[in-house]
């Protein structure tokens, strides 16, 4: 048995894959460059570096074969990065490629059920924070968002952000992982080993504009409507802890009164 090792990329991942479905391995096992068992596998360990080319010919193949939607639910599913992902989409790409069309009709088998409610959660995530991010002016125009997803989505809303937001240097920085997408008014990439010393001060008046959006949603709201449980629902607990709307300190202590969800 040999264990691939990639970049921790979708790409990098699916070239690893390209490769053992090139030695016709039944049974591989795949590892991303920090996932820290390097010597667990030393002896059988084969690098695979990420060729653009490479993955762009497998996507094609896939897409081809089966769908496009099959191969998004496999790039979504990954990125939940679940303990055994690779292994559970290995035997996805293989049963893929074996029924072609197909696929889409095996909803309740494995590893089809398993692939497409872990996309369905990626994607319900990664919408959400299209919503969540909150910017804020850290210094002669950088903006700068914290965020903690259960999933690891930066690369999945990059690209909204940089729709809505190109007029600005901007870092989402996922704290959970140290890790961040950085945009410098021409592209974005993914940074990882983020690591901050002290938290960013904000630019002068940044403070203000807060304290503004604060008043505002608190303002905006009907007290006749104030259905919290509703509220909680559309923006779990979990989501508001960078959430500039809900971090005054009068917020924070009604949120603290309240069970988790």
């Amino acid at each position: 048995m040999h264990v691939y090792r990639y970049d921790n990329s979708f790409e990098g991942f699916i070239c690893a894959v390209t490769e053992a479905l090139g030695r016709q391995e039944s049974h591989p096992e795949f590892t991303g460059e920090r996932n820290g068992n390097n010597g667990l596998f030393s002896a059988d360990i084969c690098e695979v570096p990420y060729v653009r080319e490479t993955a762009l010919a497998f996507r094609k193949t896939f897409v081809e074969t089966v769908s496009q939607s099959a191969f998004a639910a496999a790039r979504y599913a990954f990125h939940s990065r679940k303990e055994g992902i690779e292994r559970l989409l290995w035997r996805y790409f293989k049963l893929g490629l074996e029924a072609g069309p197909r696929l889409a009709l095996m909803q309740a088998t494995e590893p089809v059920h398993t692939v497409e409610r872990l996309a369905r959660q990626v994607s319900h995530e990664a919408h959400k924070f299209k919503g969540f991010v909150r910017f804020g002016e850290v210094a002669d125009g950088f903006l700068y968002a914290p965020i903690e997803p259960v999933a690891d989505i930066l690369t999945l809303i990059a690209p909204h952000f940089v729709g809505r937001i190109g007029d600005r240097p901007w870092m989402i920085h996922d704290l959970g992982r140290a890790q961040a997408v950085l945009f410098d008014l021409r592209t974005w990439r993914l940074v990882t080993d983020v690591e901050l010393l002290a938290q960013p001060d904000p630019a002068a008046g940044e403070q203000d504009y807060a304290g503004l959006w604060q008043r505002y949603f608190q303002r905006l709201a009907i007290p006749e409507r104030h259905n919290p449980e509703l509220q909680r629902k559309h923006v779990p607990l979990r989501y508001r802890k960078q959430l500039t709307e809900f971090n005054s300190p009068a917020k924070q202590a009604v949120d603290s009164s309240l069970s988790l969800d």
